[in-house]
């Protein structure tokens, strides 16, 4: 696991847990996409976004548009293939993915961001 509360500079990959958030420096004019997954097997994944575009993303919500990806989210448990992705051009801003999933019942979100 990285550190507490990891920030991505355009490219990488993070896990964050109940509690913490991860920063995403996105870049300016470029098409960039991230995806988050719930890495538990037995406890729903809930999660906010915030700092994103207000348009010009395309979100895809486990199968379900959405029409902007500030917003909260949720994950059911044991499902690698359903995730919660974004792509587009970020325009430059910082997005912070926060992990607000019950600490009794923990569910650890996986985040890969690209930029090109």
């Amino acid at each position: 696991m990285s550190s507490q509360n990891p920030v991505i500079n355009q490219n990488g990959t993070s896990s964050i847990k109940s509690g913490q958030f991860c920063t995403w420096n996105t870049a300016n004019g470029t098409n960039a996409t991230i995806t988050i997954a719930n890495s538990s097997r037995s406890n729903v994944l809930k999660f906010a976004i915030s700092g994103a575009p207000g348009s010009g993303i395309i979100v895809d919500d486990a199968g379900q548009s959405r029409s902007t990806f500030d917003g909260v989210y949720s994950l059911k448990p044991n499902s690698p293939n359903i995730v919660v992705t974004a792509f587009g051009d970020f325009g430059g801003s910082t997005v912070t993915i926060t992990n607000i999933t019950n600490v009794q019942n923990d569910a650890e979100a996986t985040i890969q961001c690209q930029t090109s």
